[in-house]
């Protein structure tokens, strides 16, 4: 796939994808930092940040909602 430009709508599938479906993200950002075109090298590196973002959301997420289904149970004596 050499010399074929990655258009607007693929750019915006691909960071959709990034963010819905981590994995598939972090591989294409891996394979496409390899390129030698600096297009597809720049969409590689945002995918990744997408979804190392993605995955930092929804660790978080899930700790504030393990937190908040254990706090009524500390709240019992009161």
């Amino acid at each position: 796939m050499e010399g074929i430009d990655v258009s607007g709508g693929q750019k915006a599938l691909f960071y959709i994808l990034s963010f819905l479906i981590p994995v598939v993200g972090i591989i294409l950002g891996i394979i496409w930092m390899n390129e030698q075109d600096m297009e597809k090298k720049q969409v590689g590196k945002t995918c990744l940040i997408v979804a190392i973002i993605a995955i930092v959301l929804g660790c978080i997420c899930w700790f504030a909602l393990s937190a908040l289904s254990i706090l009524p149970a500390f709240m019992v004596g009161y």
